[in-house]
């Protein structure tokens, strides 16, 4: 790690302040003789133009004044870098503390936030580069389709009240680049404003309303605590994105059903009742 630091980014590691392993990436966590940096590598070579991509988009959001972690740019002019066939990159530790779902001012810059990451996404010139490499540590479901199992331990009435709703839908939104992951972990709060958004490598193209709909289900989830927001959250974390970027009118047709389905497939049926 001070070898790929020190030869590949000229900064020297003075201490070592923690490390993990989650699923294909370790994590360490430096500080430099300049600054606090966490250093990202996953053991999956063919991860990493997916990787590459994706850590591109960042330095643009970056740029564009989103309040993200811009991937450090090695001396050889990489965001991402390719050593014994690992994909490693290095970013800035953003200061701040996770989102608390529960306070309704940070579950309004929450939803102003990622109104605005929106707007700005749907402007990236490079976007058709999420496509032209596919996923490697596996996609997400296919849309309307539920865990394995979970339709089992679903009322039957909610189902169908979904699936006639499904039917009744206009036309797909349009696609273009979204976050997915857009919740409390991946969210960092300071003073009286959001100051990171991270962990952008499962970016993809969808409809922006599929990401507001996963948005509202995910919210109030950190790594080891799931649970729904309150409903007054859900709603106003909706109206705070839409005074930023009001719906079309198909987008207020599918947010609904897409909030429920998303519900079910987190086991919350309760919470799909409330959007049906």
């Amino acid at each position: 790690m001070a070898n790929l630091l020190d030869g590949d980014y000229g900064t020297e590691v003075r201490t070592v302040d923690r490390v993990v392993i989650s699923a294909q990436n370790l994590m360490v966590w430096v500080t430099t003789t300049d600054e606090r940096l966490m250093v990202k590598v996953c053991r999956l070579a063919e991860a990493h133009e997916w990787l590459a991509t994706r850590a591109a988009m960042v330095g643009w959001l970056a740029d564009r004044g989103q309040p993200v972690a811009r991937p450090l740019v090695s001396v050889s002019g990489e965001r991402q870098l390719l050593r014994d066939d690992r994909s490693a990159g290095v970013q800035p530790i953003v200061p701040g503390s996770l989102l608390d779902a529960t306070d309704h001012d940070q579950v309004r810059a929450a939803g102003r936030a990622l109104a605005a990451l929106h707007e700005e996404l749907a402007a990236w010139p490079d976007a058709s580069s999420l496509e032209s490499i596919g996923p490697v540590a596996g996609e997400r479901g296919k849309l309307w389709a539920l865990p394995e199992r979970r339709a089992e331990t679903v009322p039957r009435e909610l189902l169908d009240r979904l699936d006639r709703r499904i039917v009744e839908l206009p036309e797909s939104p349009g696609r273009q680049p979204v976050h997915t992951d857009f919740r409390g972990a991946n969210l960092l709060w300071q003073g009286t404003g959001i100051s990171g958004v991270l962990d952008f490598e499962e970016a993809r193209i969808d409809p922006a309303v599929v990401d507001l709909a996963n948005t509202v289900c995910l919210l109030g989830t950190w790594y080891s605590n799931w649970q729904p927001i309150s409903l007054e959250a859900q709603r106003l974390l909706i109206d705070s994105y839409t005074d930023r970027r009001p719906l079309t009118g198909a987008e207020q047709a599918w947010l609904p059903p897409l909030i429920a389905w998303g519900m079910i497939g987190l086991g919350w049926s309760q919470e799909a009742e409330r959007w049906l």
